[in-house]
């Protein structure tokens, strides 16, 4: 009994140590696809093609290091997730060191509908659905290019927040010699930018800027200056003059004015704008011509210079030319006064020179 018992227990051992049989892996495939289990034991093709160090996803050409293709109507080709909810872990990178290349290409070739090339959306308080950075330092490049060949904008921004501060579109630049935004119009007939309020369907213009450079305001403008003023030439050099300065029409030259130094001068023309409001000129706005100018005040309120040599000037006193170079006084001979009178005070000076609020006022 102990000797059969011994034997079973020998050939138990000699089964368990036998080599199993494996299971044989089979199935057909194409040269360059990478295979996939078709099942347990079998093989087949996926849908990734390997050619020329090349991989491709959904088409058998692949032209770039990854290329991903749908047919698709409802899904993108490519969704990449950083689940990620604390710290800043890095985002899917694409680069290329190719001067012509572009990194990463999105396209869509519908023709109808609404399919975006590239879509980007983010639930993060701080962060962006797309975000472009050209961290070169010299060019021209752009952080992010949008342009369209259809009748749509080549970039859209919208803010669907419907309350607190938001922003459909933020542009900011650190360059002293850069612009925040250059909107270009290649038709002069066009417009360089239109501003409409209401709905998508039902969107009023109230302000445009037309090709020429013309502006259309519905609702009036409001500016930070408080007067007209014209851009006008000057005798001498700039260096010689304020704002403040009480200015006259200098008899020697068209279209330039002079400090003002006679008293009652009926050559009056006008006080050196401290800041205007609004700035005539005859000169486009990058001319050199205007450099040379200066802003002079013929409508509104202004500093003005002024002079107590014909006795203190009171809150409405008429004021003509004094016989200090620049500065204006209280008239008080009416025989001399007319075409005299430039402004009106609003401020007093009781003696010496000084500057004071005025309204200019030519009479």
């Amino acid at each position: 009994m102990k000797r059969t018992k011994l034997y079973a227990a020998f050939f138990a051992a000699a089964v368990l140590s036998a080599p199993q049989a494996l299971a044989q892996v089979t199935g057909s495939g194409t040269v360059g696809t990478v295979p996939v289990w078709a099942g347990t034991t079998k093989l087949g093709n996926s849908p990734i093609i390997q050619s020329g160090g090349n991989v491709a996803i959904g088409t058998k050409t692949a032209f770039a290091k990854l290329h991903v293709q749908t047919t698709s109507k409802t899904q993108p080709a490519v969704i990449a997730y950083n689940t990620a909810k604390t710290g800043t872990p890095p985002a899917g990178l694409f680069q290329t060191t190719s001067t012509s290349a572009t990194a990463l290409l999105g396209v869509a070739l519908a023709t109808t509908g609404s399919s975006n090339g590239i879509y980007g959306t983010t639930a993060s308080s701080g962060g962006s659905g797309i975000f472009g950075n050209n961290t070169a330092t010299s060019g021209s490049g752009n952080g992010v290019l949008g342009t369209s060949n259809a009748a749509g904008p080549g970039v859209n921004g919208t803010s669907l927040t419907t309350s607190g501060f938001s922003m459909g579109f933020y542009g900011s630049t650190s360059s002293p010699g850069a612009v925040v935004a250059l909107l270009r119009s290649h038709d002069p007939a066009g417009n360089v930018i239109i501003g409409q309020v209401g709905p998508d369907s039902n969107a009023m213009n109230v302000f445009r800027v037309d090709g020429t450079g013309k502006g259309f305001f519905d609702g009036g403008t409001q500016t930070g200056g408080a007067d007209f003023a014209e851009s006008v030439a000057i005798a001498g050099s700039k260096s010689r003059y304020e704002p403040g300065d009480l200015m006259m029409v200098d008899a020697s030259t068209d279209r330039q004015l002079t400090l003002a130094a006679q008293s009652y001068s009926t050559l009056v023309a006008g006080i050196y704008s401290t800041k205007p409001g609004v700035l005539a000129t005859t000169h486009k706005m990058d001319e050199a011509g205007l450099q040379r100018e200066v802003p002079l005040a013929v409508v509104g309120i202004v500093p003005c210079k002024v002079s107590a040599e014909n006795g203190p000037i009171e809150r409405g006193d008429l004021l003509v030319a004094s016989s200090t170079p620049g500065h204006a006084m209280k008239g008080t001979d009416r025989n001399r006064m007319l075409g005299a009178v430039v402004a009106k005070a609003l401020e007093p000076l009781s003696e010496g020179k000084g500057v004071i609020q005025v309204l200019v006022t030519l009479q």
